[in-house]
């Protein structure tokens, strides 16, 4: 139920994220709170990016590889072109959003919900309602609403351009990396013909040809599927190993060991197990409601 709660929540987000709403709209106020927090959130920011890049250490290329960088270097400025990764998310931002917005509550909606404190979804307003209501908390919200959702895929195509440098530069070493001195003569000698030179411009911006988006979302109940079943195949897996023990299971030395390793107290650690009981307990009840009704 948790696995599946994670997933639900995860393609919540990735939907906000890519559909513009009116909350995103602050007041003065919080935009004035926001300015201020720009230096502590960028060093904040700053610090978690480079964390992350440490996850992914990269090895120094050797002295034949180098030698290669330059052929593999002119076939990736073939593959991609400047300014090409850029086109291509603008062009499926501008696929992806009209569909995703449909499928999410409406700009009026949304506008409500968000200067009464509560979610869109909790809200029961037919369209013309919540049209009426938005206009009394902002008379422009629909022409907010839209010049939103036109900046979307403008900022998308600025992201991605920045990126391109360096996706370029992976791409490049990548193929120093992978092919030999012959291998790279003979692709950059294909991509130098009419053919070849169609095919490298188009390697990249087919990925996001509708059909290819189609075909994805044709197969995400079979996805979905397979991670619902996650989390029993995650018991069976390790049905033959020792149970694990929880905190009530153990004595009270080992109790105040833990206290002392984590910094809790023994009272603390009971009544935290205690209000995650709780959660997990009404989940499992919204989440039986939820199957029942459906």
């Amino acid at each position: 139920m948790k696995t599946r709660t994670f997933l639900s929540s995860t393609l919540a987000l990735t939907a906000f994220a890519l559909t513009p709403s009116p909350a995103l709209a602050q007041d003065e106020d919080e935009q004035v709170e926001m300015a201020e927090g720009d230096e502590t959130g960028a060093d904040e920011l700053g610090q978690a990016m480079a964390m992350l890049s440490g996850l992914f250490p990269v090895e120094p290329l050797t002295a034949d590889q180098e030698a290669r960088l330059p052929l593999a270097q002119n076939i990736i400025a073939k593959m991609i072109p400047e300014g090409t990764l850029g086109e291509m998310m603008e062009g499926m931002m501008g696929d992806m959003l009209g569909p995703i917005m449909e499928m999410g509550p409406k700009a009026s909606t949304t506008t409500v919900a968000d200067r009464i404190g509560v979610t869109a979804f909790e809200l029961e307003m037919d369209d013309e309602q919540a049209a009426e209501i938005a206009s009394i908390f902002d008379p422009a919200w629909k022409e907010r609403s839209d010049r939103q959702a036109a900046i979307m895929p403008e900022m998308m195509r600025e992201m991605m351009t920045a990126m391109e440098p360096g996706m370029r530069k992976a791409m490049s070493e990548l193929y120093a990396i992978n092919f030999s001195a012959t291998e790279l003569t003979e692709i950059d000698a294909f991509f130098s013909t009419e053919t070849g030179a169609n095919f490298a411009r188009k390697s990249f911006t087919m990925a996001s040809d509708p059909r290819v988006m189609s075909a994805s979302m044709e197969a995400l109940p079979q996805m979905m599927g397979q991670f619902a079943n996650l989390e029993a195949r995650m018991v069976e897996v390790a049905a033959d190993l020792p149970e694990q023990r929880n905190f009530a299971d153990l004595s009270d030395a080992e109790k105040a060991r833990i206290a002392e390793a984590t910094g809790f107290t023994v009272d603390e650690i009971e009544s935290n197990l205690s209000m995650s009981e709780i959660e997990w307990d009404e989940e499992a009840a919204e989440e039986a409601s939820e199957d029942a009704s459906s």
